[in-house]
This record gives C-alpha cells, structure tokens and sequence, in this order.
C-alpha cells in the first residue's frame, strides 16, 4: 500500500521515537550537580557588592563639589537678581542635579546585572 503523499503522519510514522527512560532526570541533574555548585560558588555575594561599592565611592566628592557649585551660583545670581528669583533658581538646579544623580545610582544595579549575565554567558560558553 502506497502513503497519502500529502499526510506527513503516514510519511514520518516509521520515525516516532520512544518516551525518555524514567530514571533520566535524576541522573542527568546527579550529573549536573558539581557544575550547579561551582557556578553558585563564584556568584558569591561579594561579587555583586563589589561594583556596587565602587559606584558609591565617589559620591561624597560629587556631593561636596555640587554644594560647592550651588553656592557659588546663588552668590553670582544674588548680585544682579532679586533673593526669590535667585534662590528658585538654586533650589531648581539643584533638584535637577539630585535628580540626574538619583537616575545615575538607580542604574548602577541594571548595569551591574547586565555585567554579570554577561559575565556568565562568557564562562559557560
């Protein structure tokens, strides 16, 4: 008897393959087991704390220098402004400072994980 040419089941019928043996999990993670603990071993925590520290380092520095910035600009802005126009200024360049900061340390985590993936990808390749 001649296969339908359009059924693809009657065609690939002879090439259905045998469901997994039971025991195959458990072997294939007993197997996997010492690779697993290594991986945890070198994604330890001071690792991930590491660039955080880094990045947090400077920021004493920044905040004093942008201190310092600010009051040097409501001393040149109070000679030709009035005090309210001159301190809204301030007060507005300096949130938008804290801002861009706050928006720079909140990214520090995202670049840190994108750094570790990508250190991962690496060894395990």
């Amino acid at each position: 008897m001649i296969p339908d040419a359009d059924d693809p089941r009657a065609l690939l019928g002879p090439l259905e393959t045998p469901p997994p043996a039971a025991d195959l999990m458990p072997r294939m993670l007993a197997a996997a087991a010492p690779l697993l603990a290594a991986h945890v071993r070198r994604t330890s925590l001071r690792a991930l704390l590491r660039p955080l520290v880094v990045a947090l380092l400077p920021l004493p520095a920044i905040l004093a220098f942008d201190a310092t910035v600010v009051a040097a600009l409501y001393g040149l802005l109070s000679l030709v402004l009035p005090a309210a126009v001159t301190t809204y200024l301030v007060v507005q360049y300096s949130l938008f400072v804290l801002l861009l900061l706050a928006l720079a340390y909140a990214a520090v985590p995202v670049l840190v994980d994108r750094q570790a993936r990508a250190t991962l990808e690496e060894v395990h390749v």
